[in-house]
């Protein structure tokens, strides 16, 4: 039993058999994909990062400098019981005044499931030091809906119909919203496998996209003429 799979099955906070089967699902191959090919390109696993919706606390591990928020409270429970910094919140609701500011904030497959994604945008932006690094995945609607006839393919491309979902969006409006919330766009990226990952910067054909942006110093710009346009880092909840 290596050190990682002795720590979560000896002091995570259910039983042990409970503990192994967590270990097994959602560490024991951790930090999954998506994670690791952004950690690659943008080194966020060296950054003091938070991960909104961090689960049981995967992501981490690669970090002691980082922690998580989640509204499931088991899940922020077993991420504290093995030593990991998390807490119970609903982002779209609850105040993040108090939280550390961070130089990144993680956030996967978390958007989808929000009342007001553009509010949830503004409390992420409000984590961040000046000129710290979004990064979202969101579940996108393919540009061709027929591709889930091929075999293979359909789990590639429906994601964004999961029962659970009330948003869904596209490359383009992700990207829009992300920008009104306060953040300038780095890239969109499809996230495929390499050596096709550069394809992913131009052709977004299966479902899902991360979004990657940097924290700007205001959030309303241009010639807007919505009253308030000059807050920038605390959003108004009750609106």
């Amino acid at each position: 039993m290596d050190d990682l799979e002795n720590r979560v099955i000896s002091r995570g906070c259910f039983s042990q058999e409970r503990n192994k089967e967590i270990y097994d699902k959602w560490f024991k191959n951790s930090p999954r994909y998506l994670f690791r090919a952004t950690d690659e390109q943008y080194g966020i696993s060296k950054m003091a990062f938070c991960d909104v919706g961090c689960s049981y606390g995967m992501n981490l591990l690669t970090n002691p400098n980082s922690y998580g928020i989640d509204i499931v409270s088991d899940y922020v429970d077993f991420a504290k019981s093995i030593g990991l910094k998390a807490y119970l919140r609903n982002v779209g609701v609850d105040s993040l005044d108090d939280l550390p500011k961070v130089e990144a904030v993680w956030c996967c497959a978390v958007p989808e499931h929000v009342d007001s994604p553009h509010l949830f945008l503004l409390q992420l932006r409000s984590l961040l030091k000046p000129g710290g690094l979004v990064f979202v995945w969101v579940p996108t609607i393919p540009p061709f809906p027929w591709l889930r006839y091929i075999p293979g393919l359909k789990k590639h491309v429906t994601a964004h119909t999961h029962s659970d979902h009330i948003n869904a969006f596209t490359p383009r409006t992700i990207r829009f919203t992300a920008e009104r919330a306060g953040f300038d766009t780095i890239e969109l990226n499809a996230m495929y496998p390499f050596p096709f990952r550069w394809l992913g910067k131009f052709l977004f054909l299966l479902d899902g996209v991360m979004y990657v942006g940097r924290r700007r110093e205001q959030v309303y710009f241009g010639n807007s003429t919505r009253k308030g346009k000059e807050v920038d880092d605390k959003p108004d909840l009750a609106r």
